[in-house]
């Protein structure tokens, strides 16, 4: 299955970072355990590289899951984590050599565009699915506003989506392809306690959020 057969049967992107390898793994075992093919690995710390590799080695021969890596800010970062196994790439903005690179390595790529003239920039560009950043701040009705003239646009909004039913909501009678969630869905209230059965079932509650959300919209 593509990744974006992926996104387009789940509806979501769950992100994710932490210095703590230990807690990756759990956070990383824990979204499996939910069904979930997808994962962004975000390039937010000093640990990104090496927690990156860390991840690519213990998900193995694993080859049904998908595992990105967002916050990816230039060429030479995209190229560094394609070569450390990244199969998608999330980048924070629209930034053509990054394209480049990931059509040149033919790895997906996710671009953050805060405009429809960058939206249509990244498709040519060879983005599939665009990511509408920061999400909370243009909110729904930007989505529904640029499907209008260009209803063939998959938009993925992140930043500002939340766990709950009436915000998932909005977003998909808005007509979004797919959510990114990072702490909203993987919540530091959980970490901090290890408690990894707490995080598995909130994952399964908005899992049935987003299906409850997509079957209205």
């Amino acid at each position: 299955m593509s990744l974006i057969q992926k996104i387009r049967k789940h509806s979501l992107i769950p992100l994710f970072y932490h210095d703590d390898i230990t807690v990756c793994r759990e956070v990383l075992d824990t979204v499996i355990n939910c069904g979930l093919p997808i994962f962004e690995f975000t390039n937010r710390g000093p640990k990104s590289i090496d927690n990156c590799k860390q991840l690519v080695i213990h998900l193995g021969n694993n080859t049904g899951f998908s595992l990105g890596v967002g916050s990816v800010k230039t060429k030479d970062e995209a190229k560094m984590f394609i070569d450390l196994g990244a199969s998608f790439i999330v980048s924070p903005f629209l930034d053509k050599s990054i394209a480049k690179v990931c059509v040149k390595n033919n790895i997906p790529w996710i671009p953050g565009c805060g405009t429809l003239t960058e939206m249509m920039t990244a498709e040519k560009l060879g983005a599939e699915v665009v990511k509408l950043f920061p999400g909370g701040v243009f909110g729904p009705k930007f989505i529904s506003s640029v499907l209008a003239p260009c209803p063939w646009l998959k938009i993925m909004p992140t930043g500002g989506v939340t766990a709950d039913l009436d915000n998932i909501s909005e977003w998909f009678h808005a007509g979004a392809y797919c959510l990114g969630m990072g702490s909203n869905l993987i919540s530091k209230e959980y970490l901090k306690d290890n408690d990894f059965d707490g995080l598995e079932k909130h994952i399964l509650q908005v899992i049935k959020n987003i299906e409850m959300a997509r079957k209205n919209a």
